[in-house]
């Protein structure tokens, strides 16, 4: 018996070892315990009464367009289409998952959808776990899917992570490895054009410009005015195709 329950004490083991890791960037997983979260979450359900032609899909970076000082970009590249925000701070790839699951893309049928998220995946000093290059890409990759399920027609602008930090460090690192995966995505999906302009926002040493992105991450209004200016053309060719 002491044979017999060895041996499946080592069979469990084995088993275990051979089952794949779970991918938290992939599993949909909502903040509804934030109340300005599910008030956000509602609000962009709304917004979508007005049919938007262009979505914008991701985290804190596109959630402060909202913000008065982003102003001088709505006038000069996103006024001239009809735009619903669903940027929320603070979002990693599943929070965008469980969002595009339960409702916010839901009865709409944009032109175009541009997605920038992952920066959060690596952030290890405000999270639990840092996501590796690999499962970030698999959860941006179930975004693109869940789009291309929900909305067959919309052309997807996907972003390569934007730069972080002044210094070389192991959260941009994990961004740049990400970046060479999610490059390939458009030879899997003919709907995906993917685009990195993160290099508007470095100097000759590929440093992060402090006059561009204060914090190291977020641009102000000059890195904003910057970033659209560098998506303009591609924005206006897929909304005109």
């Amino acid at each position: 018996m002491k044979n017999i329950a060895l041996l499946v004490i080592l069979l469990s083991f084995v088993t275990g070892c051979d089952q794949k890791k779970t991918n938290l960037a992939t599993i949909p997983t909502d903040k509804l315990n934030s109340n300005w979260w599910n008030e956000r979450h509602q609000k962009v359900i709304a917004n979508n009464k007005t049919n938007p032609e262009l979505i914008l899909i991701g985290n804190s970076i596109l959630n402060s367009l909202d913000d008065s000082t982003a102003m001088p970009v709505w006038e000069k590249y996103l006024n001239s289409y009809k735009v619903v925000n669903m940027g929320f701070s603070g979002d990693r790839t599943e929070n965008v998952i469980w969002r595009l699951k339960n409702g916010e893309i839901d009865d709409i049928e944009p032109k175009l959808a541009l997605l920038l998220i992952g920066t959060n995946n690596t952030d290890g000093n405000h999270y639990l776990n840092i996501t590796q290059p690999e499962e970030l890409a698999e959860g941006i990759w179930e975004i693109c899917q869940i789009i291309r399920e929900k909305l067959p027609n919309t052309q997807i602008l996907l972003l390569g992570i934007f730069p972080y930090g002044y210094k070389p460090n192991y959260r941009d690192n994990i961004n740049k490895a990400t970046n060479e995966i999610i490059s390939g995505f458009p030879e899997k999906e003919e709907n995906i054009h993917y685009r990195d302009i993160g290099s508007v926002f470095v100097d000759e040493e590929s440093k992060v410009k402090k006059s561009l992105m204060p914090d190291y991450l977020h641009p102000n209004t000059d890195g904003y005015l910057l970033m659209f200016e560098a998506l303009e053309h591609d924005i206006f060719e897929l909304m005109n195709p």
